[in-house]
């Protein structure tokens, strides 16, 4: 149910205002208990960008998927919004923090190429079912592989 409400614009805009906000604070408060399961191989983590223009930390909660050692992340434009600003400030910056449920880290972004979106996209449509709604409407999307940054 709640796939085919955020594949309509009143959706979009509930989440985008009123649930990201509050999952936000929630899973600071709980280090991300629920979002997650200890093993599991996707859920929620908080995806902190620098704002391209203002320089300023942008915490959203956004759905993960992992492969090996590497976290991926997927956006798709629903076709009725403007790209969303962390795609755009991951462009521009492609360091960025993850928190996945209490564990905090730097990684590096980068597109996948057609050929990974291809074979990742299966499992990123079973995360989040209207990632496929949004891309059959817009055509556009969005895919971050995310490798953990060494720390010095």
């Amino acid at each position: 149910m709640i796939s085919r409400i955020g594949a309509r614009p009143i959706g979009v805009w509930i989440i985008k205002h009123l649930v990201s906000p509050f999952q936000r604070w929630i899973y600071r408060v709980t280090g991300g208990a629920g979002f997650a399961g200890q093993n599991s191989d996707h859920g929620v983590l908080l995806l902190t960008t620098k704002g391209r223009r203002t320089g300023k930390d942008r915490t959203i909660p956004v759905f993960f998927l992992r492969d090996g050692e590497y976290v991926i992340l997927c956006n798709v434009n629903p076709g009725f919004e403007r790209t969303n600003p962390w795609v755009i400030n991951l462009r521009a910056d492609p360091v960025a923090k993850l928190q996945i449920r209490g564990e905090i880290a730097k990684y590096h972004a980068r597109e996948a190429t057609d050929a990974e979106i291809k074979e990742l996209w299966p499992r990123l449509v079973e995360v989040w079912s209207a990632y496929q709604d949004h891309y059959e409407r817009s055509g556009k999307r969005a895919v971050f592989i995310m490798e953990r940054m060494r720390s010095s």
